[in-house]
């Protein structure tokens, strides 16, 4: 540090100090203050000559007599200045050129956490009083060289490396001797900005994750797009949305799904690459800006995001793994601003949903069609539910050893009074996405367990009713209690209810899943793995669940009697089922030689067309009394 000059108290500080310390001055006696002289006296001469030609209306009027004292004897102006540099609450300093304190006084002392100056000069001896961004001083000089009223903030190290915030007002000033430092008068400001960094975060971040939120990635993400367009380069922006999360959140509670969030964003930041930008843009939506070279650099990143994310979690005494869905829109083939490239983007997610969990889209034009089509299908389909034009038609289950009815299974079909008979396979996804899939669900459960009953009332033989059961109404909260109504509404038998899972479902989120399963089991409804083979099949997870019964997977049966790795699959189901006590049921059976290959494996449960398709109501009246041949 260099060595201090004595300097007097500038012309525009005193006139400040002035202005603001009117009342205390009066207040505060003399004899209080205390000396802060730091090297040598410190108000020169030159200056006290230079005030006392200015006037003593230049000072409060309760100090004017003893300015008048002062200016005949110089050294007690030196003194007396110095007392109301001391009594003032405002900070006052010199800087010289360089950044290191020349003066201060007490409260700039107190500012910077410190007793006195004696410290602040102690510890800038030691350590240095440095600025904590360098760039700030730039902005210093510029604002005192222009003399700039509006002041500009500086941010400190103070005692213990405290950040200390502080409002600067002053000039620059030049010495006789040539040299020159910056002086003024300091206000703390550090709660203020302690706020506003707090307001902002509040504004612009996730408080769960620390990301950028969907305001602040909107930003970023035009910004990149006008940078990008500038310098012809291109990027790929990622949206990405966890699977169930809210039933995930409601099952096992917000403090598990609130540290699966933060662990997830972990695992996307750390996925997506160093000069990505990666968001939480929405209750378990993500987005990330990828900058890629080409197109297809961005598929190897998606499928490592995939298997990242899809990796188990294992918190507070549950595991469970999630699975995702992810859309690629990519700068500048799907869109040239935020705006198109977010809607590409999501267009592109919602579609990989149609590949099943895990899965990961690129935008293209087609999109656009089969996006406008799902919204128009979502209209129909709200109608659909209000005009009541959802109907159920049964598909019998059956035993080829003697052609006799074991169970029917309940299929939904829409009636539309333009397109005609739509399938599920259209119109169930819709309804899954955009929420209809629960009072449809309930329909269809409340629906098939009343005409169960009716079957049975007429004296008609008595067997299960299954019923396909959407991932997300199984899920749902209060769908075992909704399960105990329907059956006590309807007065069915829990033992005539059969529910038809899936294997995705169960392995999804097993912790979720068990408790559920027990408590239908407990009631004693009956449950089947539907299209058993296609999923994530485990022994162990059967063994778990304890389910009824397996239902092979049509694709499996369609080429079981000229496909051998076909019939060495179903073989393996068959017996496996039998080794765990289940029954097991072949779906999808059309011909003699299908259903002759599923009786040499004593697979005798059959359902397809080549006993009966899907029929009303009027017509299972009569297969339920009759039977079928064993052959057609």
């Amino acid at each position: 540090m260099r060595t201090r000059r004595s300097s007097s108290l500038p012309l525009r500080v005193q006139d400040e100090v002035a202005d603001c310390t009117h009342s205390a001055i009066a207040h505060v006696p003399a004899e209080s203050s205390r000396d802060v002289d730091i090297g040598k006296p410190f108000v020169e001469r030159r200056r006290t000559r230079r005030l006392a030609a200015s006037g003593p209306e230049a000072l409060v009027p309760a100090r004017q007599s003893e300015f008048e004292n002062a200016t005949k004897d110089p050294s007690a102006a030196d003194d007396q200045l110095h007392k109301i540099h001391e009594e003032v609450a405002v900070g006052t300093f010199e800087l010289g050129w360089e950044g290191q304190f020349l003066r201060l006084n007490s409260p700039m002392a107190r500012i910077l956490g410190y007793d006195s100056p004696e410290q602040v000069v102690a510890a800038e001896h030691e350590d240095g009083l440095r600025f904590i961004d360098p760039a700030q001083w730039n902005s210093c000089e510029s604002s005192a060289r222009r003399r700039d009223g509006r002041g500009f903030d500086l941010q400190l190290k103070g005692r213990a490396g405290q950040v200390k915030w502080i409002r600067c007002h002053g000039q620059e000033v030049k010495e006789e001797s040539g040299s020159r430092h910056f002086e003024g008068t300091a206000e703390d400001i550090t709660e203020r900005k302690l706020v506003e960094a707090q307001t902002e975060r509040l504004a612009y971040y996730d408080l769960l994750t620390g990301l950028p939120n969907r305001t602040l990635f909107q930003s970023r993400l035009e910004s990149v797009t006008q940078m990008a367009l500038s310098r012809k380069s291109r990027f790929a922006l990622l949206l990405l949305q966890i699977d169930r999360f809210k039933t995930i959140n409601d099952s096992l509670g917000q403090r598990f799904g609130d540290r699966l969030l933060q662990e997830a964003a972990k695992r996307i930041v750390s996925t997506s690459g160093r000069n990505s930008v990666v968001a939480r843009i929405g209750g378990a939506e993500f987005a990330a800006i990828v900058d890629i070279d080409i197109l297809e650099g961005v598929a190897p990143i998606a499928q490592r995001l995939m298997a990242r994310l899809g990796a188990e979690y294992s918190f507070f005494g549950h595991s469970l793994n999630v699975f995702c869905n992810l859309g690629i829109s990519a700068f500048p083939k799907d869109g040239t601003d935020a705006e198109a490239l977010m809607k590409t983007a999501d267009m592109a997610m919602c579609c990989s949903k149609e590949d099943g969990l895990n899965s990961f889209r690129f935008f293209t034009e087609e999109m656009s069609d089969r996006v406008e089509e799902g919204l128009r299908l979502e209209r129909g389909l709200r109608d659909a539910v209000a005009k009541q034009e959802l109907f159920l038609v049964y598909q019998p289950q059956v035993d080829a050893r003697n052609g006799r009815i074991t169970g029917l299974e309940a299929l939904l079909r829409w009636d539309h009074p333009e397109w005609g008979l739509v399938l599920p396979g259209k119109f169930i996804s819709i309804a899954e996405s955009s929420g209809l899939i629960l009072p449809i669900g309930e329909w269809v459960l409340r629906t098939a367990c009343a005409q169960a009953r009716k079957w049975q009332d007429e004296g008609l033989p008595r067997v299960p009713i299954a019923v396909n059961v959407s991932p997300i109404q199984f899920r749902q909260q209060g769908f075992v209690d909704l399960v105990r109504d329907v059956l006590r509404e309807t007065g069915l038998p829990p033992e005539f209810l059969e529910l038809e899972l899936t294997e995705s479902l169960l392995l999804s989120s097993a912790d979720v899943m068990f408790s559920t399963i027990q408590e239908l089991k407990s009631m004693g409804v009956l449950l089947a793995i539907d299209d058993f083979g296609t999923g994530y099949s485990s022994l162990g997870y059967l063994r778990q669940f304890k389910v009824n019964r397996l239902k092979i997977a049509r694709s499996f049966i369609q080429d079981v009697s000229v496909d051998p790795d076909d019939a060495a699959i179903t073989t393996a189901i068959i017996n496996m089922a039998k080794a765990l006590n289940l029954s097991v049921l072949a779906e999808g059976v059309e011909n003699k030689d299908q259903l002759s290959f599923l009786e040499s494996q004593q697979c005798y449960t059959i359902q397809g067309f080549y006993f009966s398709k899907p029929v009303a109501v009027e017509e299972i009246d009569r297969h339920l009394r009759t039977g079928f041949p064993q052959s057609a």
